[in-house]
């Protein structure tokens, strides 16, 4: 091959810029944008974290949807439980509450609080008033109890001969009432009125309390029926361990609900047995205690509160009823 075929490539080296303040500039702007993005991506997944719900205790196998309560809701509900350790206080929303001598009085209601043109029952006072669902409640089953019994002749008063002596709230003010709750006339069994969904019948002439014995005896088809109407025996005879009152003397009636009435009647228990074997068995959305009553089933849960909001789980696109307790937490009710 011939000299001048021959070539020899020369190649420039290439240079170490390394050291170039302007590359190193570059590299420190990056860095600090890379940060910046990396504070701001933790601080919005951090916000989307806290709105998630609070992880159950178990593992949740149904889709549920969550819903949140705060600490007052432990206060509003069907279920409550009054006592020393765990007093109602004061009421501020009065919108619920409706004067029986009012509605009684009112010739559109007349359908159902008379019958033969005889009201159904009598007032001890004009001045009681009741919750709407539970006036609802009395006034039903009242008509109905009348319609198995002859009352040809019995009094315009009451055909049923009996007297709702004490219910709820009266006209008095509020501080009226509560010194009428902390008498020794009336005693602790009465806390439960304060709530408006709770009443003492008598019977009429001679006026006279009626107990547990003789609603079983004289008025077996009230004592057999209130729980289709929603009621209970708030402080059943057998029952005065777990409810702390003799209440021999008088009985009372508290609505709570069919469904949860139905249970408590079914199973000869007292409303805090039933609220104890829903904390301790059915505390979950998974382990729920299931209600036939009337053609329905209810799956009844405990969720116990955890600060506010506690999110409380709802199977999906479920029709239901979150009640608190007045105590540590909520009972949710779903109609299947």
């Amino acid at each position: 091959m011939s000299e001048n075929n021959s070539r020899t490539r020369q190649f420039e080296p290439i240079s170490d810029n390394s050291n170039d303040p302007r590359r190193k500039v570059v590299i420190a702007i990056f860095i600090v944008v890379a940060l910046i993005l990396a504070a701001f991506a933790t601080l919005i997944v951090g916000k989307l974290v806290a709105q998630l719900p609070d992880k159950p205790n178990t593992p949740i196998n149904r889709e549920v949807t969550y819903f949140p309560k705060e600490a007052e809701d432990k206060r509003i509900g069907y279920l409550l439980s009054v006592s020393d350790a765990f007093p109602y206080g004061e009421r501020t929303d009065f919108s619920d509450l409706v004067d029986v001598y009012t509605y009684r009085h009112n010739a559109d209601n007349h359908g159902v609080t008379r019958i033969d043109g005889k009201k159904t029952y009598s007032l001890s006072r004009s001045d009681i008033v009741l919750e709407t669902n539970t006036l609802n409640a009395f006034n039903q089953m009242m008509l109905d109890y009348c319609k198995t019994i002859d009352t040809s002749s019995a009094s315009d008063e009451s055909a049923s001969n009996i007297i709702l002596s004490w219910a709820g709230y009266s006209s008095k003010t509020i501080n009226e009432y509560r010194e009428d709750l902390a008498s020794p006339k009336l005693g602790k069994e009465y806390y439960d009125h304060i709530l408006g969904t709770s009443l003492t019948l008598s019977v009429y002439e001679p006026t006279t309390a009626i107990t547990e014995s003789i609603l079983k005896q004289n008025y077996s088809w009230i004592y057999d029926n209130a729980h289709k109407y929603g009621f209970i025996i708030r402080y059943p005879d057998a029952c005065k361990d777990h409810t702390g009152f003799d209440s021999t003397k008088r009985v009372h009636l508290r609505y709570v609900g069919v469904e949860h009435a139905t249970y408590i009647y079914a199973n000869g228990i007292c409303l805090e047995k039933y609220l104890e074997i829903l904390r301790n068995q059915h505390n979950s959305v998974d382990k729920p205690l299931a209600i036939t009553t009337a053609g329905k089933t209810y799956e009844v849960y405990y969720v116990k509160y955890n600060g506010n909001p506690t999110k409380i789980p709802v199977p999906k696109d479920a029709v239901y009823t979150i009640s608190g307790d007045n105590m540590n937490g909520f009972i949710v009710t779903v109609e299947k």
